[in-house]
C-alpha cells in the first residue's frame, strides 16, 4: 500500500479519535447540587452542607453568595482540580464543601435572604466554560427570641403535684411548654381555641427540690428561646416509707419467671429479685415513656375528677419509698408511683375518665397494662389485669370496662395498680380523684380567660 493512503487512513483514524472525544467532552449533562430546601437562620448559626454531583466530566467549580438587604456578596468559591483534556482529576463524580453560615459574622438583619449557589462542570459547552447550574435556598434569618406572655396567676402545688399553665405565644413555635428544673412538659392549643393562646399541664415529680425553677418556655424554628417564670409556689411534702418482706417461694414463683422472660440473669434469690425490682423496672418505664410520647392527643378527652375503681379500698400510699427485705436482709428499694385498689377478685377494672387506649399488653413487672391517654399530657395506667377487654386505638368512656384486675407481673396477689401521669411524671391521683381539686386547679385554666 502506497505510502499516502498510510498518511490518509492515520489521519482518518486520528480525526475519528478526536470526534469520539470531542462527542464525550462535549457532554451536556449540568451538575447536581444537592443541599437543603430552605435554611432557617438563628443566632446559633447554621451548618451548611452542599454535594456537586457530575458523573460525567466531573465537578469543576463551585459559588455561593448571599443576596439580602444590603446587596450580594461571595461567601465561598472554590475550584476542583482537572483540566479540559480529561476533565476532572478525581475519580469520584462529586465534590462535597461545608460551610458556617454566622449571622452575627455575616451581619445581617432579620428577615429573608437567599442563598444562590452555581456550579460548573469540565464539559467544552459554553466556549469551553463548562454546564452550568444554578439553585436559590430561601434564607429566613431570625435571631430574636419568640415573646411569651403569662396569662395564668399565682399557683400552689406539691411535690408529686401537678398544675396547669395558661399562656399566650407571639408567634407559631417548634417547641412551647413548662420547663420544671430539666423536665420539659408541651404545651397545647387552649381548648378555647383563641389564636396564639395556650395551656400546659406539669408537674413537680417527687424528686424536685423544695423550690424548683418552673418556667414557661417557648422555642422558634431558629432555636430562638423566650421564657417567663411561672408564679407558683411548692410547698413541701414528706413521703412515707415502708418496708415489705419477700420470701424465696415469691421468688420463685413470680420473679424468676419474669427475669427469664426479660432475658435477666438468674442467680441466687436476691439477685434475682433485684434484677428484676430495678432493671426490668427501669425498661419498663422507658416503654411506658415511649408509649405516651407518640401522638399525644391535643384535644381534652376528660370532663371532671376522675373515678375511683368502684367499690375499691386504697391499700397504698403514693410515692412510698419500698424497702424490700429477704430473710430479714434488705435486697432492693423502688418507690411506688400510684395506689394499689383492692376490691374482689377479677374485679371489672374501668377507665378513670374518657381518653384512647395507646398501650394494651404484658409489661413486665406491671403484668397486664393498660395506658390511656386523655388528652393535652395527661394519662393514666392500669396494671396487673388478669384480662384486657381493649386495643390500641379504641376511644372509651368514663367507667367503661377495660378489663379484669389480678395479680400479673411483680403481684403478690389480686389488685389494681392504679397510676396517673402529666407528661412523663407521676403525679399523685388523690387530686384528681378530687372535684374540688380539678375545678380549682385545672378547669377553671380551661376555659376562655377574661380580658
Amino acid at each position: 500500500m502506497k505510502r499516502g493512503v498510510w498518511i490518509f487512513l492515520a489521519v482518518l483514524v486520528l480525526l475519528a479519535g478526536l470526534g469520539v472525544l470531542a462527542a464525550q467532552r462535549f457532554e451536556g449533562s449540568a451538575p447536581v447540587l444537592v443541599t437543603d430546601e430552605t435554611i432557617v437562620l438563628g443566632p446559633g448559626g447554621f451548618d451548611f452542607v452542599i454535594e456537586v454531583e457530575d458523573s460525567d466530566s466531573g465537578p469543576r467549580s463551585l459559588h455561593i453568595r448571599l443576596l439580602d438587604q444590603a446587596g450580594s456578596r461571595t461567601l465561598a468559591e472554590e475550584n476542583f482540580p482537572g483540566d479540559l483534556l480529561t476533565g476532572a482529576d478525581s475519580a469520584s463524580p462529586s465534590r462535597r464543601l461545608e460551610l458556617h453560615l454566622d449571622p452575627a459574622e455575616l451581619r445581617v438583619p432579620d428577615g429573608t435572604a437567599t442563598l444562590v449557589i452555581s456550579a460548573r462542570d469540565w464539559s467544552w459547552r459554553d466556549g469551553f466554560g463548562g454546564n452550568r447550574t444554578e439553585l436559590s435556598i430561601p434564607v429566613l434569618i431570625d435571631t430574636r427570641p419568640p415573646k411569651v406572655q403569662m396569662v395564668s396567676g399565682l399557683t400552689y402545688l406539691q411535690r408529686g403535684g401537678a398544675a396547669a399553665a395558661v399562656y399566650r405565644l407571639g408567634e407559631s413555635t417548634a417547641q412551647d411548654g413548662v420547663r420544671v428544673d430539666d423536665i420539659f412538659y408541651s404545651g397545647f392549643p387552649h381548648p378555647s381555641g383563641e389564636e396564639g393562646l395556650r395551656i400546659a399541664l406539669f408537674a413537680v415529680p417527687v424528686e424536685a427540690a423544695d423550690q424548683p425553677s418552673i418556667r414557661v418556655v417557648a422555642t422558634d424554628h431558629a432555636q430562638n428561646e423566650g421564657s417567663v417564670r411561672f408564679p407558683a409556689r411548692v410547698q413541701k411534702r414528706i413521703f412515707q416509707q415502708s418496708e415489705i418482706e419477700i420470701d424465696e417461694t415469691f421468688v420463685e414463683r413470680v420473679a424468676a419467671p419474669l427475669a427469664q422472660s426479660a432475658g435477666l440473669p438468674l442467680g441466687s434469690p436476691s439477685e434475682i429479685f433485684q434484677a428484676v425490682n430495678e432493671t426490668l423496672r427501669a425498661r419498663n418505664e422507658a416503654t411506658i415513656r415511649e408509649e405516651l410520647a407518640n401522638a399525644p392527643l391535643e384535644q381534652r378527652r376528660w370532663a371532671g375528677a376522675f373515678r375511683q375503681l368502684p367499690g375499691s379500698a386504697v391499700m397504698s400510699r403514693f410515692a412510698e419509698l419500698r424497702s424490700y427485705r429477704l430473710a430479714g436482709q434488705p435486697v432492693s428499694q423502688a418507690r411506688h408511683y400510684g395506689f394499689d385498689l383492692a376490691s374482689t377478685a377479677h374485679a371489672p377494672v374501668t377507665a378513670a375518665a374518657a381518653g384512647r387506649v395507646v398501650f394494651a399488653q404484658d409489661l413486665g413487672i406491671y403484668g397486664r397494662c393498660i395506658l390511656i391517654d386523655h388528652g393535652l399530657g395527661l394519662s393514666s395506667l392500669y396494671a396487673h389485669l388478669s384480662e384486657i377487654g381493649v386495643g390500641p386505638g379504641d376511644d372509651v368512656e368514663s367507667g367503661a370496662v377495660l378489663g379484669l384486675s389480678g395479680a400479673t407481673g411483680l403481684a403478690k396477689g389480686d389488685h389494681l395498680h392504679f397510676a396517673v401521669l402529666v407528661g412523663e411524671t407521676y403525679v399523685n391521683p388523690l387530686e384528681w380523684w378530687d372535684p374540688k381539686w380539678v375545678r380549682s386547679h385545672i378547669n377553671v385554666r380551661l376555659k376562655p380567660p377574661q380580658s
